[in-house]
């Protein structure tokens, strides 16, 4: 992927993730901050990681530790001491652990899928953590718990979006590898119920929470009527495509 392609994938998260919003919820303007570009050069970081593990089934200590080093110098960019390096990356270390556990064989479908997607949205969660230590005010309105249910569909809706896409690479989409380890039927019944239970799930914040979490609650239900007619749409489109046959020859 050129840089311009990169950066370009780099705004379109930011812009869905709501980022922008958060930057003006705290007077900011968030095109013109200097956080913004540390936060697309740690991004640029991680999908830099993301891009190896997913191009080479042989993983080099060596070149996994430059990966990281990159990430480690964004990190402290950011404004991240170097003594909280490790812990403001566990969940992406557990992601990782999860990406090469595909080498052996122990794919995602072993996880439960709100625990596996979790740790899907772990640069994500960084990132936002990242702007919250800069704009403390923000974390009292929104709390990292708060996004939970909008991480989850995000991630799960970018799996969907990227079926065609991933089936090419090493990758831990976990519809894909449902698709084919099950049977297309069954991934599409799973990933429905899924997602009405984030919705399920999300209302019942909102009644518990109110007004003070309706922005986010607002957030996750619109993604989640999106998210099912995209699995709806993609998994027609796939079926039509035969895309079982084309996903045996890369798990």
């Amino acid at each position: 992927m050129t840089k311009s392609l990169l950066l370009k994938k780099i705004d379109l998260l930011f812009t869905y993730r709501k980022f922008p919003e958060l930057f003006s919820t705290a007077n900011q303007q968030f095109e013109k901050h200097p956080l913004k570009k540390k936060l697309v050069d740690l991004q640029v970081a991680i999908y830099r990681l993301d891009h190896y593990l997913e191009s080479h089934w042989k993983i080099k200590k060596t070149e996994l530790s430059k990966k990281w080093s990159a990430i480690y110098s964004a990190l402290s960019d950011c404004g991240v001491p170097k003594k909280l390096h490790h812990e403001y990356c566990k969940l992406i270390y557990k992601y990782q652990k999860h990406e090469l556990y595909l080498r052996e064989q122990k794919l995602p479908t072993r996880f439960n899928k709100e625990y596996y997607y979790y740790f899907k949205s772990c640069d994500v969660k960084l990132l936002r953590r990242i702007i919250f230590d800069h704009f403390p005010t923000l974390l009292s309105q929104f709390p990292h718990s708060d996004w939970r249910a909008f991480d989850l569909i995000t991630e799960v809706n970018d799996d969907i979006e990227d079926i065609f896409e991933d089936c090419h690479t090493i990758n831990g989409n976990y519809f894909l590898i449902q698709w084919i380890t099950q049977n297309p039927l069954e991934a599409k019944k799973q990933f429905v119920a899924f997602i009405e239970e984030i919705k399920t799930k999300d209302l019942n914040r909102l009644a518990k929470k109110g007004k003070q979490y309706s922005w986010c609650s607002k957030l996750t239900q619109k993604e989640c009527t999106e998210t099912l007619k995209l699995l709806k749409s993609n998994y027609t489109k796939a079926k039509k495509a035969s895309l079982e046959a084309v996903i045996q020859k890369h798990i």
